[in-house]
């Protein structure tokens, strides 16, 4: 029986990542560097926001927050729960210049999703919504090439999620010079991987 994808995965499960992730705080004091890394920049791109619960807590600290994603019923949801947030259903890998131009671009959790060969589009992608020296900051999993998470099982439903873990220098090559490293944050557990770039000037 063949698998469903990671858009299925999503819709079927956003009930319980809503459930957990609005009240779990773990990725604030990543939120928190962002911003003060921004320092008084404030327009984000949350990419990858499922049901908005991190674009809920950026707005919160003080940014201006877009949330993007692949899930029509997240986008759905998020629009409900937050009638001050613009989300917009789309994807990562289209052309987003229609959305204007953003001082940061935030993925938290969204790249794993990325196979390797469209790893340039989807940094090319990023690199053309931020403004001249823009940031993009990454939480991406620490584990190389494709995981064994990205198998689940969720109500007698099989799905394969394409998740995968790139080490720093595969990343850094995918960004073609698009992208300079500015450190690495301490994750909250040793699966993930909390990055800060910056946009290059002379790509």
């Amino acid at each position: 029986m063949s698998k469903k994808g990671i858009i299925d995965y999503y819709n079927d499960t956003v009930e319980q990542w809503t459930e957990q992730w609005y009240k779990d705080s773990t990725m604030l004091p990543f939120l928190k560097e962002c911003k003060k890394i921004l320092n008084d920049k404030i327009d984000v791109l949350d990419l990858g926001c499922n049901s908005g619960y991190e674009t809920r807590r950026m707005k919160n600290i003080g940014l201006n927050p877009t949330g993007l994603d692949l899930s029509e019923k997240c986008i759905a949801i998020a629009k409900n729960k937050n009638r001050d947030i613009k989300f917009v259903h789309d994807n990562m890998l289209n052309d987003l210049s229609y959305l204007g131009k953003f001082d940061a671009v935030i993925s938290i959790a969204s790249i794993i999703h990325i196979k390797e060969d469209k790893l340039e589009l989807c940094f090319k992608r990023i690199y053309d919504i931020l403004n001249d020296s823009g940031y993009l900051f990454m939480v991406v999993r620490a584990e190389e090439g494709k995981l064994d998470a990205s198998y689940k099982t969720f109500n007698n439903h099989e799905y394969d999620r394409e998740i995968y873990g790139y080490n720093k220098e595969l990343l850094e090559r995918k960004m073609n010079n698009r992208f300079i490293f500015i450190k690495e944050m301490k994750a909250h557990d040793n699966h993930w991987k909390y990055y800060f770039y910056q946009k290059s000037t002379i790509n």
